[in-house]
């Protein structure tokens, strides 16, 4: 099922020898090469495609997690009256990670249908539609971590030595979300259920996350809630670490290390062993 593609990124010049297209695979590079450039291009195909037809273009990207943000706000600062210290870089972060989350997981879950009269005509590994919509949402991803870069410049947030732990909690939500792709994606395919009840589960796991408020609040018979869940575990280890300058506990850490590496090889496992009749189903 895992067969090379069959096309060759490369073009004939007027003096008859092989022109390599700019940033494709050279032969050296070999299969593995060749999937991920067509990661690439996928990826960055499904980033222009989303903002072609909007007035404002790419500034959507920026636009929609500060409008959420600005909402969010000034509903629980001025209304609900939250008491949590520089609660502008405690939401921004939060909102940043859930979405990525939450974008990455349902684009991902829905990419082998999007993509079903091409994978019913091309040979190519499956997964790569997986990847390349997961790349997408990163590239939103990488954009909304520079506004929030900018927003801890300006409210004057220092960065500490306990910030060197956020590119791991960034690598755990990666593969967090990867797995949660790849065990949806197939699902999806054989019942298009699953999409309608991922929203759902989207839309309760966004208040059952503590992204909004501090995972304190939660009264604590009901704290185990935040605990088994490894993307608040994330989201509140990042703010211990890039907002607070505390260091995330080594134990959790780990926990949280080992869950979404759990859920990254269920989702693979998942993957490979329902892929094999997917094509009945497009």
């Amino acid at each position: 099922m895992t067969r090379g593609v069959r096309a060759q990124p490369a073009a004939t010049a007027a003096n008859g020898r092989r022109r390599i297209l700019p940033g494709a695979p050279t032969s050296w590079g070999g299969r593995r090469a060749s999937y991920g450039w067509l990661v690439l291009q996928f990826a960055l195909k499904d980033f222009k495609i989303r903002y072609t037809h909007s007035a404002l273009g790419y500034a959507w990207s920026v636009l929609n997690p500060l409008m959420f943000f600005a909402i969010y706000y000034v509903v629980f600062t001025f209304f609900m009256r939250l008491d949590v210290p520089n609660y502008p870089g405690f939401l921004l972060l939060g909102v940043a990670l859930w979405n990525f989350f939450s974008e990455g997981t349902a684009t991902g879950a829905g990419s082998l249908l999007s993509r079903a009269e091409l994978l019913t005509k091309t040979v190519l590994p499956r997964e790569v539609m997986v990847y390349s919509a997961l790349l997408s949402a990163g590239l939103t991803f990488i954009i909304n971590l520079a506004v929030l870069a900018v927003l801890l410049r300006v409210t004057g947030t220092p960065l500490t030595m306990p910030a060197i732990t956020f590119p791991i909690l960034l690598v755990d939500l990666v593969l967090l979300t990867l797995g949660t792709s790849l065990f949806l994606a197939p699902l999806y395919v054989r019942y298009r259920d699953v999409g309608y009840l991922w929203n759902i589960v989207l839309q309760v796991g966004f208040w059952l996350t503590p992204i909004i408020y501090l995972d304190l609040m939660v009264p604590e018979r009901w704290r185990w809630i935040v605990w088994v869940n490894p993307v608040g575990r994330i989201i509140g280890d990042s703010r211990r670490a890039l907002i607070y300058g505390w260091w995330p506990g080594a134990r959790g850490l780990l926990l949280t290390t080992a869950m979404s590496v759990g859920v990254c090889l269920l989702g693979y496992h998942m993957f490979r062993r329902l892929q094999h009749r997917l094509v009945e189903h497009f």
